[in-house]
């Protein structure tokens, strides 16, 4: 069975963003921010330190299930869209966590678990409620018990 536009659109964006975002953190280490200005948390202006600290673990985690989740659909997974589903209670417990440790403002750790609230629920159906995807997703699970 052919993997779904929708899927293929999905798999090609994860990982561009795995590949940015390595490459984001990489500019950040080596100071080439310098260059074209600040740096910034949720569009809030911040120090290069404090972005290390404490936005490029949760960037890095990302990268790791967005290109967990553009190898497993190129390679046909049935897996392949549980690393997905994944970033978006990582996205809100490090948001709520990071602001009760007073690394960011409130306003920030309440938009984040709004935003992934948001975007998980239309991540959730386009990976398992669309139809295109839940038969793509059942024909792989068939063949994999073959």
């Amino acid at each position: 069975m052919k993997r779904p536009l929708s899927l293929s659109i999905l798999m090609w964006f994860s990982a561009l963003y795995a590949v940015g975002a390595i490459l984001g953190i990489a500019a950040v280490v080596l100071d080439l921010g310098r260059f074209v200005g600040s740096y910034s948390m949720g569009g809030m202006p911040v120090s290069r330190e404090k972005w290390l600290t404490t936005a490029a673990p949760l960037v890095a985690i990302i990268s790791i299930l967005m290109g967990a989740t553009a190898l497993g659909l190129k390679r046909h997974r049935p897996w392949a869209r549980k690393p997905f589903m994944c970033i978006w209670p990582i996205i809100i417990v490090f948001g709520i966590g990071s602001a009760v440790a007073g690394a960011v403002p409130w306003s920030l750790g309440i938009r984040a678990v709004i935003d992934a609230s948001f975007v998980g629920g239309i991540a959730a159906w386009l990976l398992f409620g669309s139809k295109a995807s839940r038969a793509y997703f059942d024909y792989l699970r068939a063949s994999a018990r073959e």
